[in-house]
């Protein structure tokens, strides 16, 4: 973490411990604004006087000298998704744009025609806006040409801006005269619903957590208040002793940190604020774990101490469901029923039933929960994608898969990122079985679709979805990977060595360096089996053809018997073969230098906007939460002399009605792409012990 103050010093802390790791001293004036790349590894911090300075995001030494960017105080910075160019805003009326390499202006600036107060690059880098004291400025942040303009806080100064992670969500925050935030369209720039009100004083600050769920807000009436994005309600308040200049949330999602007026950081735990709509226990843990005794034995323990506890009977039958206790599982469930009838009761029952076989009554079970959502589209629509995933698991694919489509065609704007996500993980789920019945060009198709669902357009998306860890145990966070992975195998074991080599290169373009590094024993094995395949079609090719006649090729079926198994076998024999064979093959001709074609199997370049789902854990009740705290035959190689005479020797079919000839053959082998709400008092702990003595604290990061 780093803090930036009034007293014209930055620090950088230990988060853990809360000490201060570095003082970062080189500004004459107040510190007002502060930045940090995504990667980390550039600060950079703005002053009263209009200077910028730069720091490296680890040691803190500083990278550049004081640079004179503005004539007036910067207000805000911004680094450009890819960390390329940083954005300042100033009092001076401008944003300028500075290559991160030089430290030059990149470009020209753009007259903002006021007071600049923030601003922020969307998500893709595509846009970039700025918000002035009466209009909330869009631009193309390539072209710099103005794309649209908000009046945003009519009665008031618009002072800060957050774009949700998805990008299709921005949030405004306005003055003590206008003490809101309001949420933005970002395909229409219109405003969603009504403003969020619960502020009474200018709000400084606001910032989105990772996920995507929560926006946390800090004001100058000593507040932060956390609000869950979803129906824009206040969960949670952190109270001060004075004015709050910044808020932020830990990378991780876990903290929310906020700064003011104190000269203190204070910082307090995001995932407690769930505390009304899921209970706090450490079962949870162990079922995202695996630890599924331990979690039993937890909710045991608590049903010792309340014989009447019908959630944690509900939850034991999530956990006894997991371990394949049906038996059991349907007896908590009915137990918990009994005691008290409730949304998580009667989805322990539907998936209890479910893996009984008795899916008829499992539908019913899953039926009556929707008594218990309050007619609320986004936990009817999480109930129906529960319904989903417990009739595959008990093999009812069709029905699943179905059920899954229609959501999606039905409610393409209340969870499509759930419906993504559950569609792949089955896809995997039938590749899996495909390949294991050496079916495997029917599994390629599977994990294709799997790696072109654009289920992976968050990195949070594990988080979002901890749910169906619970519930199900599915590991969400390597489900990218396993796709990827498994797409190249199942393309290898078909004998399409090409295909697999597209797809491998597909995967090292789309996952992250972490996931590169993981799987690098498994991509240099991969590649080893991918050539030795290639090297035994090139051995066929090279072979001598059985049944060639000196007046051209007179191939006899046995040859190609089984090669239109195998259509990237034939685009080769394609190339190899004229109808003089004693000619000398024409040369290849080059292609046109560029960048060269996409992947074949690479998903569309857009991904519809898609609404993240934020009111799971509302109805699903007092859900377990955290803690605060067949390779191809071998080859043999034949001279294949006196090929028709050993072939007719050896008995070989007639001609056979299944191939084609080769004049008849299509060739071409490319595929298209398939397609709560009571408020709760926290109590913030300072962790920052006056290091920041000779002032405010008034932006952290």
């Amino acid at each position: 973490m780093v803090t930036g103050s009034y007293d014209k010093t930055l620090r950088l802390w230990d988060l853990e411990t809360g000490v201060v790791l570095k003082k970062m001293e080189g500004h004459t004036s107040e510190v007002r604004a502060l930045a940090v790349s995504r990667d980390g590894q550039i600060i950079a911090s703005g002053d009263e006087g209009g200077r910028l300075i730069t720091w490296h995001g680890e040691t803190g030494e500083s990278l550049t000298q004081p640079i004179k960017a503005h004539s007036e105080q910067i207000t805000s910075l911004d680094f450009s998704p890819d960390g390329t160019v940083l954005a300042t805003g100033s009092r001076d009326w401008t944003t300028k744009f500075w290559c991160t390499k030089t430290w030059q202006m990149q470009g020209e600036e753009i007259d903002c025609g006021d007071y600049v107060h923030c601003v922020r690059y969307s998500p893709s880098g595509e846009l970039l806006v700025i918000a002035t004291t009466k209009v909330i400025q869009i631009y193309n942040s390539g072209t710099r040409e103005r794309v649209a303009s908000l009046e945003g806080h009519i009665v008031g100064i618009n002072l800060s801006l957050a774009w949700t992670p998805d990008g299709t969500r921005l949030l405004s925050a306005g003055s003590s005269s206008d003490p809101t935030i309001r949420e933005w369209d970002t395909l229409t720039w219109e405003q969603v619903g009504h403003p969020w009100r619960g502020h009474t004083y200018s709000i400084n600050a606001i910032a989105v957590h990772p996920a995507g769920t929560l926006v946390a807000s800090a004001s100058s009436d000593n507040h932060v208040r956390l609000w869950r994005l979803s129906d824009r309600r206040t969960i949670a308040i952190f109270q001060h002793s004075s004015p709050l200049k910044c808020v932020t949330f830990s990378a991780d999602g876990k903290y929310i940190l906020s700064g003011g007026e104190d000269n203190r950081i204070s910082e307090g735990a995001a995932k407690g604020f769930h505390a009304k709509i899921l209970t706090i226990t450490r079962a949870r843990d162990a079922c995202i774990t695996g630890d599924l005794s331990t979690a039993e034995e937890l909710l045991t323990q608590d049903i010792h101490t309340d014989a009447n506890d019908y959630t944690s009977y509900a939850h034991r039958s999530f956990v006894l469901s997991r371990k394949h206790d049906w038996d059991h599982a349907l007896e908590d469930a009915i137990k918990s029923i009994s005691i008290q009838p409730s949304s998580t009761g009667f989805i322990s029952k539907g998936i209890a039933l479910c893996g009984q076989g008795h899916i008829r009554e499992a539908g019913i079970a899953f039926d009556v929960t929707s008594m218990f959502t309050n007619q609320d589209s986004k936990s009817n629509h999480f109930l129906l994608l529960i319904k989903a995933i417990a009739l595959f698991s008990v093999d009812q694919h069709d029905e699943a898969m179905l059920l899954i489509k229609e959501l999606a065609a039905a409610c393409p704007t209340t969870d499509l990122l759930g419906c993504r996500l559950v569609e792949t993980y089955l896809r995997v789920q039938l590749g899996i079985k495909a390949f294991d019945s050496a079916r495997h060009d029917e599994a390629a198709d599977h994990f294709t679709v799997a790696v072109n669902s654009g289920a992976f357009s968050s990195k949070y998306i594990h988080l979002i979805y901890e749910d169906l860890t619970v519930l199900f145990g599915w590991d969400i966070e390597s489900l990218c990977l396993t796709a990827h992975q498994k797409r190249c195998r199942a393309f290898l074991s078909a004998g399409k060595p090409d295909e697999a080599l597209e797809a491998h290169q597909y995967m090292m373009d789309t996952i992250d360096e972490s996931a590169k590094a993981s799987c690098l024993d498994w991509s240099n094995e991969f590649k080893e089996r991918r050539s030795a395949l290639a090297a035994q079609d090139d051995r066929i090719l090279g072979a001598e053809i059985p049944g060639q006649e000196q007046d051209g090729y007179d191939t006899e079926p046995n040859f190609f018997h089984g090669m239109h198994q195998h259509p990237g076998r034939l685009k080769r024999l394609r190339l190899a073969m004229t109808r003089s064979p004693r000619s000398a093959p024409p040369p290849a001709t080059a292609s046109a230098p560029g960048p060269g074609p996409a992947p074949t199997h690479a998903p569309p370049t857009t991904t519809p906007p898609v609404a993240v789902p934020t009111t799971i854990t509302a109805w699903l009740g007092n859900l377990f939460t955290r803690p605060p705290h067949h390779a191809a035959p071998p080859v043999v190689d034949d001279p294949f002399a006196q090929g028709k005479e050993r072939n007719a020797a050896a008995g070989a079919p007639g001609k056979d009605p299944d191939i084609v000839p080769y004049e008849d053959q299509d060739l071409d082998t490319t595929q298209p792409d398939p397609n709560t709400q009571q408020q709760q008092q926290a109590v913030a702990v300072h962790i920052d012990p006056g290091e920041h003595r000779g002032g405010k604290s008034c932006v952290c990061c």
